[in-house]
């Protein structure tokens, strides 16, 4: 309805400055013609104020670019300028999976890649097998904290991935680089 009802205290608080300060601020905005008294205040009730649209964008129309140039194209009704995509991708989209080395280790990863590629990427891919050849695999991640998530919230999955191509491992183990 263009019309606002807030006393000067609670704008105050709203704008986190003093009531003198509000005060200021109202008075400069009615003298901008921005704001206009719609009701004046009584004993007991606030002032309504109603916004003066037509006033405010004129007055603030030279800054709509510095807002930037879509606002501004909206506020003139201009067509919206071509968007130029200025996103960097985080992560590639193709998963690089470890090169064939004669270990079940790239097929495993190959498991964990189509299961969830995001995790893959984020926690499986810079593992590396130290021992894969017993019913308990070992392998070396490049941080303590690496390996500590691996072993606490994924190793169920990496020990499920190994499942598939060999049944007879029962254990996995995460170590860090160094320990």
């Amino acid at each position: 309805m263009g019309t606002f009802n807030v006393g000067l205290k609670e704008l105050a608080r709203m704008w986190g400055v003093t009531e003198r300060t509000a005060k200021r601020e109202m008075a400069q905005m009615r003298s901008l013609g921005w704001i206009s008294v719609e009701r004046p205040a009584a004993r007991g009730r606030v002032a309504q104020h109603r916004i003066e649209f037509t006033a405010l964008l004129r007055s603030t129309a030279p800054h709509w670019d510095a807002v930037g140039p879509d606002f501004a194209a909206r506020m003139t009704g201009a067509p919206e300028p071509a968007e130029t995509p200025n996103v960097v991708p985080l992560h590639g989209d193709k998963v690089s999976l470890p090169p064939e080395d004669g270990s079940n280790w790239p097929r495993v990863a190959e498991i964990l890649s189509q299961s969830d590629p995001a995790a893959y990427r984020s926690w499986f891919a810079n593992l590396v097998p130290v021992e894969c050849e017993t019913e308990v695999w070992v392998l070396l991640a490049p941080s303590r904290f690496a390996a500590s998530y691996i072993q606490t919230h994924l190793k169920d999955r990496v020990l499920m991935a190994i499942a598939t191509i060999d049944r007879s491992v029962r254990r996995v183990e995460v170590i860090a680089d160094g320990t």
